[in-house]
């Protein structure tokens, strides 16, 4: 896939800035350069229920070429877009051909890196019975018939059974993993519990701080009134007074073994189907325990402050790119100012904005824009400090070739979209084994907003010539009318005399048209009209501008034109015309009288003058034509 001869694994995971997915990429990325394997990383971000927004990112899934795969990694449980985890399921099953591990969420017919979501829990509810001696324990689960969230339930009930601890439905409350459920938790259990829990046991660390602010809202202190534990080992869990029990997965060690599973199936070596990774608690402060927490503390406070930090400086650079980004309309001065923000962004080394050929092509007939095309043209690239602009590549390459280096080789995917409209995508790597700066989603958002102010620009700009172009053409025969000679005409007239070379104006008049009109119909004749037209748009191959001036009279404008240039052009224009009448399908012939006039204008010229002369050989040919009777579409030279 990245053209250095070396096998490649696709990762599809979502909300890769966060913890978990940040931690699992990382154990991927480290065991697969230890095997010499390429990664690529598809990643999304979500739109906070945009229906529009995760369209866009959902075509993610239809970037990469998946027959090139030898091995896929998805993470389906971080999908948080509706739909994608399906469509690239569907995807794999239609067009991979290589192993495909999934990892904390069971797929029959993967491979499986898991969680024991039965006995995740099952130290700390035990320590809470046992070394605490809680016996009235309540229980914050996952979302109600969410597996992982119904196993983590039996747990409960189940430890509760074996320590002889009868088990009370109210004391069970399903949330949502997130932040606002365990607020309505605790009002319901405050309210309407006859007996005050002991501790409450957490799904994850989420929930768990929130369950804490909530308890301290109302007087209530953890862990001196009621003990609470979580699970996931956030950051903030250590950061949070009072620290958080909880438990901790070893999610470093997980993405090893996915890539793992792919190395032993690649080798045709048999190996378990499904590997079951080993959780650890942590016992801190919000049980009653500080086992070791001041050392494991200090560090991990040294860390969230380098982040907070990093974040902040993130938050103020990308409030300056959006301002910078804001009013332009030219992808050029785009592209100059997302240089200088690729460099300002520490621990790239590589970056390449690659846009679909027609990413800014909208189809009128369904008001989409086109899927994607093989074509790709990568706009802005940096690889190793040095710029590269305007490279056209294949898409299933993904970056241009001619930058792919022969060592193992990690590059991150993420859409570039404005609403459900795709431009392209952005391709990075970093110095070191690392993922994204926490602000990335609003890095790109900033991108796909100037991306978009470029692409309504230019089609106001198309929708103006085409208003224009509309004033000036006639809509019969597709040719500009007379007041495309008011515009069009006097630059000619112009652009001759500053370079002194011959006008050529040419004049025609159909013969007869009343004829046809009175013997086959208008429509007949409007077809009639458009047979002259057609012919002088052949025979018009140098820039010339042809005009329907009114009824059957038209007009050609010509630039640096002499006697042979008009004996070809009258030759195109008559032999068009004569074909129309040797088909024996036509009703009627077309005939038509011309006559042309040249000469080397100056400043006195005016077109009228030049178009006078033209009618005066025309009207010549015609009276000839008639006085001896002849109707054939003649070559005079």
């Amino acid at each position: 896939m990245f053209a250095n001869g070396r096998k490649t694994i696709g990762v599809f995971i979502s909300q890769i800035q966060q913890e978990y997915q940040n931690t699992l990429s990382k154990g991927i990325s480290v065991r697969a350069k230890e095997l010499g394997y390429n990664v690529a990383f598809f990643t999304n971000f979500g739109g906070n229920g945009q229906a529009a927004y995760d369209k866009g990112e959902r075509n993610i899934a239809n970037l990469p070429v998946y027959e090139d795969f030898d091995g896929i990694i998805i993470a389906p449980d971080t999908m948080e877009v509706q739909g994608l985890d399906t469509s690239i399921k569907e995807l794999i099953k239609n067009n991979s051909n290589c192993p495909v591990v999934s990892v904390r969420s069971k797929t029959e017919e993967y491979y499986n890196v898991l969680i024991d979501d039965y006995s995740v829990l099952e130290d700390i509810i035990t320590h809470f019975i046992e070394v605490h001696g809680f016996t009235t324990l309540n229980f914050l689960a996952g979302p109600k018939d969410y597996p992982g969230a119904e196993k983590r339930v039996e747990t409960f009930k189940r430890i509760l059974t074996e320590h002889q601890i009868t088990i009370e439905e109210d004391r069970i409350y399903y949330g949502d993993y997130w932040k606002v459920e365990g607020y309505h938790a605790v009002d319901k259990w405050l309210s309407g519990l006859h007996k005050r829990p002991q501790a409450i046991i957490c799904a994850n660390d989420f929930m768990a701080i929130t369950v804490c602010n909530a308890l301290r809202e109302r007087g209530i202190s953890v862990p001196d009134d009621i003990a609470v534990s979580g699970f996931d080992d956030i950051e903030d869990s250590a950061e949070y007074n009072p620290s958080i029990t909880t438990a901790r997965m070893p999610v470093f060690e997980m993405g090893v073994e996915a890539v793992d599973k792919i190395h032993k199936h690649n080798l045709g070596k048999e190996q378990r189907r499904n590997t079951y990774m080993k959780t650890s608690a942590i016992y801190r402060e919000s049980c009653g325990c500080k086992k070791n927490w001041y050392l494991e503390s200090n560090e991990r406070r040294r860390n969230h402050i380098a982040v907070r930090e990093a974040l902040k400086s993130a938050i103020y650079r990308n409030a300056g790119m959006s301002t910078d980004l804001t009013g332009l309309t030219r992808l050029e001065d785009v592209n100059e100012k997302i240089k200088t923000y690729v460099y300002d962004n520490v621990g790239f080394n590589n970056f390449y904005m690659c846009l679909k050929k027609d990413w800014d092509t909208y189809r009128e007939e369904d008001g989409s824009f086109p899927d994607y095309s093989e074509d790709m043209i990568m706009e802005v690239g940096c690889k190793d400090g040095v710029d590269y602009s305007k490279i056209k590549f294949s898409r299933k390459q993904l970056i241009p070739p001619q930058f792919v280096d022969d060592c193992p080789v990690i590059y991150y995917f993420t859409m570039l979209h404005h609403l459900e409209n795709s431009f392209g995508y952005i391709a990075i790597s970093f110095d070191g084994i690392q993922t994204y700066m926490m602000s990335y989603q609003a890095w790109l958002i900033n991108i796909s907003n100037a991306l978009e102010n470029v692409r309504v620009h230019g089609e106001l700009k198309r929708l103006v010539y085409r208003l224009e172009d509309m004033y000036i053409r006639d809509d019969l025969t597709g040719l500009y009318n007379r007041r495309g000679i008011e515009s069009l005409g006097q630059k000619y007239l112009k652009q001759c005399i500053e370079k002194n070379v011959k006008l050529m104006t040419f004049t025609v008049d159909m013969d007869k048209l009343k004829y046809i009109n009175d013997n086959y119909g208008h429509a007949k004749g409007d077809i009639a009209l458009r047979v002259v037209a057609d012919a002088l748009s052949w025979a018009a191959d140098d820039d010339e501008i042809c005009m329907r001036f009114g009824g059957d009279e038209f007009m050609v404008i010509g630039l640096d034109y002499d006697e042979k240039k008009v004996n070809n052009f009258i030759l195109k224009f008559v032999s068009k015309l004569n074909e129309f009448n040797q088909d024996n399908r036509n009703d009627f012939d077309v005939y038509v009288s011309y006559g042309w006039y040249l000469i080397v204008p100056d400043e006195k010229t005016s077109l009228e003058e030049c178009f006078q002369a033209a009618d005066t050989k025309m009207y010549h040919q015609k009276y000839e034509k008639e006085a001896m009777g002849i109707k054939e579409n003649l070559v005079l030279r």
